[in-house]
């Protein structure tokens, strides 16, 4: 099972969300594909891939870019996210966001709301002014990445 999971993830996670043949219109075969993994395959089991994908096969900015943007478009956001903040600090140390804010902040702002809320470990009606850039949880852990203690 998890090596098919990991083929499947390898396979997604390859593709070039910017590219203009990625899913072009009426043709979705890479989201398809994701959603047929989610439906044979648990969740925990998928999402533990998916962030062991992030963590070793994304190491410039521009590869961590494109896997945000794919794992939003997959649906990544949709479940329960285990230790997300070391996977949204792992976003961050590895993308400079004052050099990459016009590629990168909108989808990696999308992935925190998502996730924190999900797990209601932000709530956006008492801090409507919330930003990830700022949140120290996440900032913890770009300083653990860095520091090498994860």
């Amino acid at each position: 099972m998890a090596d098919n999971i990991k083929a499947a993830t390898e396979y997604l996670f390859k593709q070039n969300f910017f590219d203009d043949n990625f899913d072009p219109d009426g043709a979705e075969v890479n989201l398809n594909k994701a959603q047929e993994l989610m439906e044979q395959y648990p969740w925990n089991d998928i999402i533990m891939l998916w962030h062991d994908y992030l963590y070793h096969n994304c190491r410039t900015p521009e590869e961590v870019i494109n896997f945000a943007n794919l794992f939003l478009y997959y649906g990544g956001t949709d479940g329960y996210n285990p230790d997300p903040y070391k996977f949204l600090g792992y976003i961050l140390y590895r993308v400079d966001m004052d050099k990459y804010y016009d590629a990168a902040y909108n989808v990696f702002e999308a992935i925190a709301l998502d996730i924190l809320g999900y797990q209601n470990l932000i709530d956006l009606s008492e801090n409507p002014y919330y930003d990830p850039l700022k949140d120290s949880h996440i900032l913890n852990a770009v300083e653990k990445w860095k520091s090498n203690t994860y």
